[in-house]
C-alpha cells in the first residue's frame, strides 16, 4: 500500500507541474543532488498508525475485518539550477496538491480503491521539527512540502511473492 502511495503522489505531481514528467520525480533519499536538472524529491519519512479515523462498518455479518488505516508522510523538495526555480516548482507543487485536500478514487493507484476518497494534508511543520528531520536525514534544512495521506491497510490482501519463492513455485508445478 506505501509503494500505491508514493506512486499516486507522483502521478499526480508528475501531471499537473510545467516543467515535470513522473520520470523526473526521484523517490531516494533527499540527499545534496549534483544532478541539477529540473526535478521534484517525493521522500517517504514517516509512517504512523492514524488511530482517529472512524470506522464505518455496516449490519450483518463482516467476512473480512475492516483495514486498518496509516499516515504516510512525504518530504517533497525541488531541485533545479537555481534557487528561484526551485520555489517556482514547490509553488507549482503546493498549488497543485492544495487542489487535492481528498483525493478522489479515480487519482488513487488501484491497490487504494474500493475505500473511497483518501485524505490528504499539506501541512506546515513546527520549524524546531524542520529543522529536526533534515538534521536527522543528514541533509542541511531546505525549503519543502509535507505532504501526509491517510491510506488503508488491508490485513487480508493477497501475499507478496518474492522472486526467490516465485521460482520455488515454478519448479513444483
Amino acid at each position: 500500500m506505501i509503494p500505491a502511495a508514493t506512486q499516486t503522489l507522483a502521478e499526480i505531481l508528475g501531471g499537473g507541474i510545467s516543467l515535470l514528467t513522473t520520470e523526473q520525480i526521484d523517490f531516494s533519499h533527499p540527499a545534496i543532488s549534483h544532478n541539477v536538472n529540473p526535478r521534484l524529491n517525493l521522500y517517504c519519512y514517516n509512517i504512523q498508525e492514524n488511530v482517529y479515523i472512524e470506522q464505518l462498518t455496516t449490519e450483518g455479518i463482516k467476512l473480512l475485518p475492516p483495514p486498518r488505516w496509516f499516515d504516510v508522510s512525504f518530504l517533497v523538495s525541488a531541485w533545479d539550477f537555481t534557487s528561484l526555480g526551485e520555489q517556482r516548482l514547490l509553488s507549482e507543487a503546493l498549488r497543485l496538491l492544495l487542489h487535492h485536500h481528498c483525493l478522489q478514487e479515480e487519482l488513487l493507484a488501484p491497490a487504494l480503491r474500493g475505500h473511497g476518497e483518501l485524505s490528504m494534508t499539506v501541512c506546515t511543520i513546527n520549524p524546531i521539527d524542520a529543522a529536526t528531520l533534515w538534521s536527522a536525514l543528514g541533509v542541511p534544512l531546505r525549503p519543502a512540502l509535507y505532504v501526509t495521506l491517510t491510506i488503508p491497510f488491508n490485513l487480508q490482501s493477497d501475499p507478496v511473492i518474492h522472486h526467490h519463492d516465485e521460482e520455488v513455485l515454478l519448479k513444483n508445478t
